[in-house]
């Protein structure tokens, strides 16, 4: 009997060994205390006030007395259009505006410097092609410290430390046209028509859930976005909150995951991040599902 315990203990000890050891290996690892404690205080505190009411399909014209973060100069440079009202982006504009980002990624010098054989569309391309065919643990990572690992190395593994590189990278220096970037991406990936650009390889709305339970609900998908710029981590915690609620009407909840969790801490962080240009319109979207959620 005390063999069998030492044995447990020993294990338990090493499997905290390993960890820790991963976390100092792994460079770019940022502690957010700010983050990590915000169950510390009540909701009510954080709950935005006075949030103006407009129609969610947006593009990324705010109304006219909403304050502007971002360039629409690099906009209108990257996107090929200048500021439109409000509206819905068909398949076709979707795709070009994918097209016109890809063709003023490959212009640029840092990116070069990666000397790639082929462009960044390709390159795109084959990591959501790698990551589709090799899908992250979702159900009982915790069991087996081999699954923590693998998920908290997963897109290193897969796609090498060159390429993530490459997207961190991208990250970092159009930082500052992030939200419509990240939105024109979402409308992409929430299209799956048969109109979509043949050039890219669309993942379904199946494959995109897989990637928001990952990141929303594991513990290696939470530390990917613990290491991203604060605005950028909860961009793409919101997006996340709607691909599951999508999942939910769609059927395609496979695993169960429970939104309201994600719904309130996503409201909290979202109402305290200052730089958000849009940060009104994802309230009131979130807003509208804690009542189609029945949480207010």
């Amino acid at each position: 009997m005390q063999k069998r315990y030492s044995n447990k203990f020993v294990t338990i000890i090493s499997a905290c060994f390993l960890l820790l050891a991963a976390f100092i290996i792994d460079i770019n690892v940022e502690i957010r205390p700010s983050y990590a404690r915000v169950n510390e205080t009540k909701y009510s505190q954080h709950r935005p006030n006075n949030i103006e009411q407009w129609p969610p399909n947006f593009w990324w014209a705010p109304p006219h007395n909403a304050e502007r973060n971002f360039d629409n100069e690099k906009i209108w440079q990257i996107f090929g259009v200048k500021e439109t009202p409000r509206q819905n982006l068909s398949v076709k504009e979707i795709n070009r505006q994918i097209d016109s980002f890809f063709a003023y990624l490959d212009k640029q010098e840092y990116i070069k410097e990666y000397k790639f054989a082929q462009d960044s569309k390709n390159q795109f391309n084959q990591i959501i092609e790698i990551l589709t065919q090799n899908s992250p643990v979702l159900i009982r990572e915790t069991d087996s410290i081999y699954d923590v690992f693998k998920n908290y190395y997963y897109f290193y593994r897969l796609i090498g430390k060159k390429r993530l590189n490459f997207i961190k990278d991208i990250l970092t220096n159009e930082s500052d046209i992030i939200e419509p970037l990240m939105h024109t991406f979402y409308l992409w990936f929430n299209a799956n028509n048969e109109n979509s650009d043949p050039d890219l390889v669309l993942p379904s709305h199946k494959q995109v859930y897989i990637y928001a339970n990952f990141f929303l609900e594991t513990i290696g998908g939470r530390n990917y976005l613990f290491r991203r710029d604060p605005k950028a981590r909860k961009l793409a915690a919101y997006y996340c909150v709607l691909i599951i609620d999508q999942a939910n009407m769609e059927g395609l909840n496979s695993n169960g995951t429970d939104i309201r969790p994600h719904l309130e801490l996503t409201i909290k962080d979202l109402a305290n991040q200052i730089d958000l240009s849009l940060k009104n319109q994802y309230l009131w979207e979130l807003e509208n599902l804690r009542k189609k959620y029945k949480l207010s």
